[in-house]
């Protein structure tokens, strides 16, 4: 027990581990994290801010974890070059091009390796009153693996979140979640801001029903828990962050466009604590497990002896909370909303069934595959996008009572012990 108990906390701080050179080839390996050994694809963050009625600046934030850096000889310093390429469209898989380019980033490290992040940023043409898909590869030279990201570029709403550049210590934010007391700069450039209302949301929404459930789901009303104003005389302001919950500032009082950004630990989107990986393993356990885990004196010990008993062995148990655990966290990282990711939809359905075969998209919806198409009993699932002021990312099931059998089976999967890997099976 004591071995699982240091084990999760390891893959829960997500520690980066440096690395040393191999002198036989002048390669050094790159910095792996406990945190996704699911994939060694590079990490590539993004984030778009309009600068004028036609220009928009995109940040790009590359992690060198996964990167290859390689030497010619043993006289110099260890090099790594990433080819950065992007395509701007009218929307996703449109086959006019807008706007185009390509780079090159360079990065120097000694033998010794040190975890960070690679900066750069270019600038579209992107106009007032239209919205754009942008296609954007990262190439890795010295491994030959590239990694595709897109981002919407949205400019019909005129003080959306794109509308401001938000930082911290000094470095652009890429993600809009912060630490509670967390000071936070928000510069913005449209001469049309004047003053911002901020609506303060405390509330904890509930987890994601299974996709069988034919229970409504809890509607989401705008009502703040409390408000203040700031009169603006310069094109930048300030926030400090609550303890919990988020902020939703908006430049106009009547309406609801706005910013919004979150207040979560400081290792999201990793599980911060015994709580919460009691609350997100809810998906896999049956309300007896969940009870005693919640009600343990020792919460800690409790989750550890779920997965132990399911596992059936140390090294068992281990392997199946890293994989589950790492499941939450790229869940928040790619479906958080207006709450955390793993307690959407479309985590509830990652985590438990994993990466999806193929996806399809349009505007309205996301179609997620598992199985062979050609099969008839081949397993989709439509998440339908929905509108609200707080995020462009929220999805929501079109539930069926023709999941039920699907989704204990993939339970019953994990709780014999198994990884559920439904497109790898």
């Amino acid at each position: 027990m004591e071995n699982i108990t240091k084990y999760s906390l390891i893959i829960l701080l997500s520690f980066l581990f440096s690395c040393q050179g191999n002198k036989s080839n002048y390669t050094a390996k790159p910095a792996k994290t406990a945190g996704n050994p699911e994939t060694d694809l590079l990490e590539v963050n993004t984030v778009a801010y309009h600068l004028n009625d036609s220009t928009t600046q995109i940040f790009v934030e590359i992690k060198n974890e996964n990167l290859i850096y390689k030497r010619p000889d043993t006289t110099v310093a260890f090099y790594t070059e990433i080819k950065i390429a992007y395509r701007l469209l009218s929307e996703r898989y449109s086959k006019k091009v807008l706007d185009s380019g390509s780079y090159i980033i360079y990065d120097r490290s000694e033998e010794t390796m040190q975890p960070k992040s690679l900066h750069s940023d270019f600038n579209i043409k992107a106009f007032t009153g239209n919205n754009y898909h942008l296609e954007i590869s990262a190439l890795d030279i010295n491994k030959k693996t590239k990694y595709d990201k897109g981002l919407n570029v949205n400019k019909r709403n005129l003080f959306g979140n794109q509308s401001f550049l938000i930082s911290s210590n000094n470095n652009i934010s890429f993600n809009h979640t912060f630490l509670k007391d967390e000071y936070v700069s928000v510069q913005f450039s449209n001469p049309a801001i004047t003053q911002v209302t901020v609506d303060c949301f405390f509330k904890e929404f509930n987890v994601a029903l299974p996709p069988f459930s034919t229970k409504a789901a809890d509607e989401l009303k705008y009502k703040p828990d409390s408000e203040f104003v700031l009169p603006l005389s310069s094109h930048r302001f300030f926030l400090t962050m609550p303890e919990k919950g988020f902020y939703h500032v908006k430049p106009d009082a009547k309406s609801l466009e706005g910013l919004t950004l979150y207040t979560y630990d400081e290792t999201f989107p990793g599980v911060s604590n015994s709580d919460e990986m009691i609350n997100c393993t809810r998906y896999i356990m049956n309300r007896e497990e969940f009870e005693t885990c919640k009600n343990a004196e020792d919460k800690k010990a409790a989750i550890d002896n779920f997965w132990l008993n399911i596992g059936g062995s140390n090294e068992r148990a281990k392997e199946l909370l890293k994989r589950y655990y790492n499941r939450v966290k790229s869940a928040n990282k790619n479906f958080s909303s207006y709450t955390q990711g793993w307690k959407t939809d479309r985590g509830m359905i990652y985590i438990v069934f994993g990466e999806p075969t193929t996806i399809y998209y349009n505007r309205k919806s996301q179609t997620w595959v598992y199985g062979n198409e050609a099969n008839p009993a081949v397993l989709r699932f439509i998440f339908d996008k929905t509108q609200n002021p707080f995020s462009d990312n929220d999805f929501m099931l079109e539930r069926s009572v023709f999941y039920k059998e699907a989704w204990y089976n993939a339970v019953d999967y994990w709780r014999q012990g198994n990884i559920y890997l439904d497109n790898r099976r």
